[in-house]
């Protein structure tokens, strides 16, 4: 099975062509908000290495994470799928990159913490809420800095985690087929932890 894998949720950013069981292509790159100029270079030469070979599967890290950057890679994604006629999967970033029984946090900003629980239950909490459960006994590890933490006065098992389009293919393989199969009949689509921040128009189209 030939798997194109796009990670674009963070700032480090990467990209993965597995060709049977061969990881022959892979790029990282940073990125805030151009994630486009590093991603289709890469792009174009995962595509020259996998040649005129089938390409059975396109995952995306869905996050939680950058949406400008996981909606460029789904973008990508289905421009190129409609080519090589690929399936394309969305998969949550952090799966698998937590170790058993602990807990991935990240800063979801407007004073939330992102928790992906032990049960797989992906939440946002306040910084006092997340305090509580880590004096309830939960052990984290998290995509940010100590630096960050400290600042909010949090400790975690490990810091500075970085979620990659490789270890998205591994995650993806040590699923049960049953839920591969249910994945690819999910639209692919960013992980929302919050419902998406609308501003109201002033103004109505037609009234302008």
């Amino acid at each position: 099975m030939n798997i194109l894998a796009i990670e674009t949720s963070t700032k480090d950013a990467s990209l993965c062509l597995m060709k049977g069981e061969e990881m022959c292509s892979t790029a990282v790159w940073q990125a805030e908000r151009n994630h486009d100029s590093f991603l289709f270079p890469a792009l174009e030469k995962a595509l020259s290495d996998l040649g005129e070979d089938t390409l059975d599967l396109i995952l995306i890290g869905a996050g939680p994470g950058s949406y400008g950057g996981v909606r460029v890679a789904l973008a990508a994604a289905v421009g190129i799928a409609a080519v090589k006629e690929s399936k394309v999967v969305s998969i949550c970033s952090w799966l698998g990159l937590a170790p058993l029984n602990t807990g991935m946090v990240s800063d979801a900003k407007r004073g939330g913490w992102t928790v992906l629980k032990t049960t797989g239950e992906i939440t946002v909490m306040t910084l006092d809420e997340l305090k509580d459960a880590i004096r309830q006994g939960l052990p984290i590890v998290t995509i940010e800095s100590k630096e960050t933490l400290d600042k909010h006065g949090l400790e975690a098992e490990q810091y500075d985690i970085k979620p990659t389009a490789e270890a998205l293919i591994h995650a993806w393989r040590a699923l049960p087929e049953a839920k591969q199969e249910e994945l690819k009949c999910t639209p692919a689509e960013p992980i929302y932890v919050r419902p998406p921040h609308i501003t109201e128009a002033k103004r109505k189209p037609w009234q302008i």
